[in-house]
């Protein structure tokens, strides 16, 4: 293989696009995005982190908050932060102040809330949206869900408890977008 071939394969990016340079693709990528954000909260696992950002990337999500842990095997993103903003934050003290001030409508994603496929997202269709996510480990904060009054959860019928958090994020991404779509085509 070409070392040409090679360049371009490293953006991992669809082979219609592969052609072009990495700034055409930011170009892209910046037009294509959704108003979509997703917010990785105190994150345990490195995996975690890399693959929510690669699924965040596939689904078009315009911005990822890491909140908390800021350093993370990159391995498993296969270049998707180079597509996506990604922020990293120490620790948010007054999320819905965060939320407010950027704009953007926070629904929280832990187990106990609205079952998801009864969750219809019209009413978040209209402006950016941003999904928070918890650690495995000790989920959302028990203040967050307090103060975020739309809270989501993905039913479950198996025996284990929970999905993988990186599994449940783009869980959740793709049914926002399926709402999403299927309101364009209306």
């Amino acid at each position: 293989m070409s070392t040409d071939r090679l360049a371009t394969l490293k953006y991992n990016v669809h082979t219609l696009h592969q052609h072009r340079s990495k700034e055409e693709l930011n170009k892209i990528s910046s037009v294509l995005c959704l108003p979509v954000h997703l917010m990785l909260l105190n994150f345990d696992g490195n995996m975690n982190i890399a693959m929510s950002i690669r699924s965040a990337a596939v689904m078009g999500c315009s911005d990822i908050w890491i909140v908390g842990k800021r350093k993370y095997d990159a391995r498993p993103e296969v270049g998707a932060k180079n597509y996506i903003r990604v922020h990293k934050i120490d620790n948010l003290e007054n999320p819905m102040e965060f939320f407010e001030s950027k704009g953007i409508q926070p629904i929280l994603v832990e187990q106990g809330g609205t079952p998801l496929e009864t969750m219809s997202f019209k009413r978040f269709l209209d402006g950016p949206v941003c999904f928070i996510m918890g650690s495995e480990g000790k989920g959302v904060p028990k203040e967050w869900i307090n103060l975020i009054p739309t809270h989501i959860s993905i039913s479950q019928y198996g025996l284990l408890r929970s999905f993988n958090v990186s599994i449940a994020a783009s869980i959740v991404m793709y049914e926002y977008v399926k709402q999403m779509s299927a309101r364009v085509k209306e």
